[in-house]
């Protein structure tokens, strides 16, 4: 159903009054004003659209428009006009009116008109999005291994279903490309694939960014924005990092899942969406809500269909085919002719353990090519993995606990190895590991590596 704010700007208190009741009858919100000034003063409050009576006292309807175009050209304005005269609907599409309506209107032309204005300013209000968007290399899951053909089987099929799906799995084994996958295989794949992640964003400022806001609601809100969810209607919304989302946060995303609405902060105003949910962690949640830390009822809501994410070492057959795709990848970057990875250093590749997943094996063969010179990359140019030591097949296989060592070791493991590739650099590190610089830093504090 409908949730869009109009603005109704006419000096006729009747027509006022029947315009908002014919727009309300079909659940739109309504603001009215006698005067094109009074408009202006609201507009922060970002209408969806505004139906603009041309004859008002003072400042006229065309005046009006100008000004509403100086201040925010991408607001669909409807004239309104009870004598159509073709110079002044010229002026007016000129200055950039959407469309206009002749009194008395027909109200199958005025629910007509206004449906496809509102697709206009949805259209304007993505654009700065997906300008974005379009820049993101979209490389999808590269890998032909059992496992990775399984997981994406069942991608397609929780896609399918519109099912709220969750993605576990380590940092760095390609969360977000499977979520992406579930967008292209769902059935709101012709919207807006929209990602916030939860553990780069203030505790602070979590739920501003995921509802919204009115200007004014808190210090710093200087103007009225639309959140991440309100920008995911008929698409995607991909919650990265979902552990780190706040408790608050957490409440009112439950009540959003159970009511499929929410108000902006600062607002009483009820907004419907329709979206895609994918949820991502590399958290263990159930333990998350024995620590109280995690709701359990939002944990069964985001949960419908549970996926797990692969690590690098369960699917090490797919790495020839990863290393030559970013080979690929990044060969205009570097600027360097290389065409493959000689044997044996594809061999030191596939006996490494990769904690950092993919995304390490992305880092390591780009700094490779910076190193190599010659046509095949050689085991000399990866030196960091070169000189890791690697367990046999049999302590890698084996059950007894002794093989596999603590986690907290592998954590410090791979934290102090991130930062001997960072040159110490703590910011860098933590992008190594694909964790936020907060993340990375409480990792940094918990275990006192300095």
């Amino acid at each position: 159903m409908p949730s869009d704010l109009i603005f109704i700007v006419d000096d006729d208190p009747s027509i006022r009054k029947l315009t908002a009741v014919l727009l309300e009858d079909q659940s739109y919100s309504t603001r009215a004003f006698e005067t094109g000034e009074e408009c202006l003063d609201c507009l922060d409050d970002h209408p969806s659209a505004i139906l603009l009576d041309m004859m008002l006292p003072g400042m006229n309807g065309l005046e009006t428009l100008k000004k509403i175009k100086e201040r925010s050209a991408s607001i669909p304005v409807i004239l309104v006009t009870s004598i159509d005269k073709t110079d002044t609907v010229v002026e007016a599409m000129k200055i950039g009116a959407y469309d206009y309506l002749v009194k008395p209107y027909d109200e199958t032309r005025l629910f007509a008109s206004l449906e496809k204005a509102l697709q206009q300013n949805s259209l304007s209000s993505h654009l700065s999005f997906l300008k974005n968007e379009i820049n993101k290399l979209k490389t999808g899951i590269v890998g032909d291994s059992p496992i990775i053909t399984e997981v994406l089987s069942k991608v397609k099929m929780g896609a399918e279903s519109g099912a709220a799906i969750l993605i576990e799995g380590e940092s760095g084994t390609g969360k977000e490309l499977l979520a992406r996958t579930v967008h292209e295989n769902s059935p709101c794949s012709g919207g807006l694939f929209v990602d916030i992640n939860c553990g780069a964003i203030p505790d602070t400022l979590q739920e501003s960014e995921l509802f919204g806001h009115r200007k004014g609601a808190f210090t710093g809100a200087t103007e009225t924005q639309k959140g991440k969810l309100e920008l995911a209607h008929h698409g995607t919304l991909f919650l990265d990092e979902i552990g780190e989302m706040t408790l608050p946060t957490q409440a009112k995303l439950l009540r959003f899942l159970q009511e499929r609405n929410f108000e902006r902060i600062g607002e009483h105003r009820k907004i419907n969406v329709e979206c895609q949910i994918v949820s991502a962690t590399n958290k263990d949640l159930k333990e998350a809500i024995r620590q109280g830390t995690f709701r359990e009822d939002l944990y069964y809501r985001l949960a419908v269909f549970p996926i797990t994410s692969p690590p690098l070492r369960e699917r090490k057959e797919d790495i020839p085919l990863l290393s030559q795709h970013f080979i690929s990848k990044y060969s205009s970057q570097i600027r360097k002719s290389h065409i493959g990875i000689d044997p044996k250093a594809m061999q030191v590749l596939i006996e490494y353990s990769w904690p950092g997943n993919i995304r390490e094996l992305e880092n390591t063969i780009f700094q490779a090519m910076i190193i190599g010179s010659g046509e095949t990359l050689q085991v000399e140019d990866f030196p960091l993995i070169s000189q890791t030591p690697t367990k046999s097949a049999d302590a890698s296989s084996s059950n007894t606990p002794s093989a596999i060592p603590p986690l907290d070791d592998t954590i410090k493991s791979a934290i102090k190895a991130a930062l001997r590739a960072s040159d110490g650099k703590a910011n860098l590190a933590g992008e190594k590991l694909g964790l936020s610089r907060s993340a990375f830093y409480r990792l940094l504090k918990k275990y006192d590596i300095r």
